[in-house]
């Protein structure tokens, strides 16, 4: 007899912790998203007040430029590209290149070209540890009494940093000072290279840059004085005022030998100028010989590339980068700024008008 057996089995699986572990999931992610969503909301509008912090900066920066610049020979809109280009190209602020480019042509510089000028300028600031800024003042005040065009500002450039290199100065300190003597050295026709020449042989002998500006005023003044000590031997010796000798192509340095030898001596040569600070800075640079200083004019002459040279060296650095990176962003928010302007400046205009209502309102 055959026996039938059966086997009954519950087959169900017992799905409520995988339920439970599904809902939980769920509810998890559905934060997650939330929060990211929160987080991105916050991050985009930080990022649209940024904007208009940094925009609405730039917009009055240009606006400054716009007052005085040419604006039949470059638009304020191509004027603003060129900025913004400049800025992300050097990683400085776009109010910063706007500041220099006001600054350049406020001091004659053509609006057409002054955008790279202030480019030039910030170049020089990095390599010379000054503020771009300063480092316009420097070179407007060099191109305007020397007469150059914007095309030698890279040249005067050089030779300031070469003066920084090697002199005991920087290009901060001549900005803060040089100014006051460049128009007398122009005058008496000394040479750009000439007069670095001279700051750079005084500040390497000790001399702080502001007493060796101060007594290389003190010492041209003598100089170009036909009726002082020493106007008087260079004429009895050359035949020639100190002007007609610069023009004639004589450095500095040759025209100190010539009184050096005069007299003989050290002492002797201190005792030919009226002041003491005149005597301390044609001594300094006297004491060195002609030879010496014509080395040092030479390196002037030859300096083509000292301040791009300064600048690469100085922006090789993660701190220029990040800077860099920092100003790309604040650009991407100028341009974010330029395309939310006009709704926003409506809305304000709409705030002003509700406020000005109610205020009629309330003195009625």
């Amino acid at each position: 007899m055959a026996a039938d057996f059966s086997v009954l089995g519950d087959t169900k699986l017992d799905t409520s912790g995988f339920t439970s572990g599904i809902s939980s999931m769920t509810v998890a992610a559905g934060k997650l998203i939330a929060d990211l969503v929160e987080t991105a909301g916050s991050q985009l509008a930080n990022l649209a007040k940024d904007s208009v912090s940094v925009g609405s900066a730039f917009e009055t920066s240009l606006a400054k430029v716009s007052t005085i610049a040419d604006t039949s020979a470059v638009s304020v809109d191509k004027l603003q590209q060129q900025i913004l280009s400049t800025s992300s190209n050097m990683g400085i602020a776009a109010s910063d290149i706007a500041e220099a480019t006001y600054q350049a042509i406020s001091a004659g510089q053509d609006t057409a070209n002054a955008v790279a000028f202030a480019g030039q300028a910030a170049q020089l600031a990095a390599a010379g540890f000054t503020s771009t800024t300063s480092a316009v003042d420097i070179l407007t005040t060099a191109l305007n009494a020397y007469g150059l065009s914007a095309d030698q500002a890279t040249h005067v450039s050089d030779v300031l940093l070469t003066t920084q290199n090697l002199g005991k100065t920087s290009v901060d300190e001549l900005s803060a000072s040089m100014g006051k003597v460049i128009p007398l050295a122009a005058a008496y026709n000394v040479s750009v290279e000439n007069l670095s020449s001279g700051l750079a042989v005084m500040t390497a002998n000790g001399i702080a840059t502001a007493e060796a500006t101060t007594y290389t005023k003190s010492m041209l003044n003598e100089l170009g004085d036909t009726g002082s000590s020493v106007g008087k031997i260079l004429q009895k010796q050359t035949g020639k005022s100190f002007a007609q000798l610069n023009a004639e192509g004589k450095s500095l340095g040759d025209v100190l030998q010539v009184l050096y030898k005069s007299v003989g001596g050290s002492t002797a040569f201190a005792g030919l100028w009226s002041s003491v600070e005149a005597g301390t800075g044609a001594l300094s640079l006297a004491s060195g010989g002609a030879d010496h200083f014509n080395d040092v004019l030479s390196q002037m002459q030859d300096s083509a590339g000292a301040t791009e040279t300064a600048y690469e060296t100085m922006t090789d650095t993660f701190e220029h980068k990040v800077d860099t990176l920092k100003t790309a962003a604040k650009n991407l928010g100028i341009s974010l700024f330029d395309s939310l302007e006009p709704a926003l400046s409506e809305a304000a205009q709409w705030g002003t008008d509700i406020i000005t209502q109610l205020t009629t309102a309330l003195d009625e």
